[in-house]
């Protein structure tokens, strides 16, 4: 997300019929976890989202601000450094896990190409050596029908 006069900036897949949001397909290939070490990598290219503008907008099925075809020209984000390690489980919820807490950086491109109407937008964060944490985790969790 960016920010805008507006709020944070929305970049995302969109909601799907069933109401699971912000959740998209990417390759296999494209995340590493090694959990033991409370580490893991994201990178990922070319992924085809929507430039909803806002939050707000991007969850109203309305989307009164509109939203057009983005794509998120690269994303990397790594985890590391654990901090803390959690165990938890909740039978009454059928909800179970193991979450390593660390640290994350991120860095970022994406591009709305100009449409009738629009100008364009492209949005490239600053390098990932500079991202400051305040909360990032990797967990491997269990639920409903996984619940052990």
């Amino acid at each position: 997300m960016a920010s805008s006069p507006l709020g944070p900036h929305s970049y995302d897949p969109g909601v799907s019929p069933n109401g699971v949001f912000w959740a998209t397909a990417i390759p296999e290939d494209s995340v590493e976890v090694h959990l033991g070490k409370g580490a893991a990598s994201l990178h990922v290219t070319d992924i085809s989202v929507f430039d909803a503008f806002t939050i707000p907008n991007s969850l109203n099925p309305l989307h009164p601000l509109g939203r057009v075809l983005a794509t998120i020209n690269s994303l990397d984000i790594e985890w590391s450094g654990v901090t803390r390690r959690l165990q938890f489980s909740d039978e009454a919820n059928t909800f179970a896990g193991f979450f390593l807490e660390n640290s994350a950086t991120i860095e970022v491109s994406v591009t709305t190409p100009p449409s009738p109407g629009r100008h364009g937008f492209s949005f490239v964060s600053d390098p990932a050596s500079t991202t400051r944490t305040n909360f990032a985790q990797v967990a491997h969790d269990h639920n409903g029908s996984f619940f052990p």
